[in-house]
């Protein structure tokens, strides 16, 4: 019997169940060297709560660029969707429960088949 076929993505949601934020980074840029564009942004989202537990520093700029994402790629969310999302994302590192739920609350309220194949650049070191 041989090995499964790779699946990076599936790989990444495991590394992030680990707590291994570098493996997951660099399963993240190996998938998007090999497909022309990074993770899908469900996927960075799940990411977040990862990076706010061990990367607290580089937390605001991980949770802007997918704000920025998930602004540019939903089917245009109201300003209030966004104010929530904003919101939520901000309320991440100290709730991360509560966040994470009213963040894919609202996020599932903008959905399209963009957001869902999407991808978002990661770089541990920006």
């Amino acid at each position: 019997m041989g090995n499964p076929p790779f699946r990076p993505v599936k790989e990444i949601e495991r590394e992030i169940e680990r707590g291994d934020l570098r493996m997951a980074v660099a399963i993240a840029k190996d998938f998007a060297a090999r497909n022309g564009r990074p993770i899908p942004l469900a996927v960075a989202l799940k990411l977040l709560p990862l990076v706010a537990a061990k990367r607290p520093d580089r937390y605001d700029a991980w949770a802007r660029r997918w704000l920025i994402r998930w602004l540019t790629e939903g089917q245009q969310p109201t300003i209030e969707a966004a104010a929530d999302v904003a919101a939520s994302l901000a309320d991440l590192p100290s709730e991360p429960a509560v966040a994470d739920e009213a963040i894919r609350e609202v996020a599932r309220l903008a959905p399209n088949a963009r957001n869902r194949d999407a991808a978002v650049k990661l770089d541990a070191d920006a």
